[in-house]
């Protein structure tokens, strides 16, 4: 089973889907399997507890490019998750990029691939 299915099966009775860019299913791979594991976790949390930006659910709202975005911030493994919660009959979690904490190479990474992401998400 990939990681994307896997992720989506745990996450069927909170009717929220997880959709990987192109990008961001690279990123992931780029990690060791100890780490995927925890990014994979981290973001089924998210899905359990509250997808959506603020005040809906738990996501703080990025600006600029990343309009529409969120993140989630892990501490520990010092990364970022950048993603667009899309609410229709169920909530889509569209991952655009995964990457280091280190100052804003995520953001740049994520404002990059939008409009790539934007034509994979259609």
């Amino acid at each position: 089973m990939s990681p994307v299915e896997m992720i989506n099966q745990m996450l069927a009775e909170f009717n929220v889907i997880v959709r990987f860019g192109t990008g961001a299913f690279d990123d992931l791979s780029q990690y060791p399997r100890g780490e995927q594991e925890k990014i994979i976790a981290l973001i089924v949390k998210r899905g359990m507890k509250g997808p959506l930006i603020r005040p809906d659910g738990l996501g703080e709202p990025l600006h600029g490019e990343l309009y529409g975005f969120t993140k989630i911030k892990p501490k520990k493994l010092g990364l970022r998750i950048i993603y667009r919660p899309v609410q229709d009959d169920v909530i889509v979690m569209e991952i655009i990029a995964i990457g280091p904490r280190d100052k804003k190479q995520v953001y740049n990474m994520a404002a990059k691939r939008i409009t790539e992401f934007k034509g994979e998400m259609k």
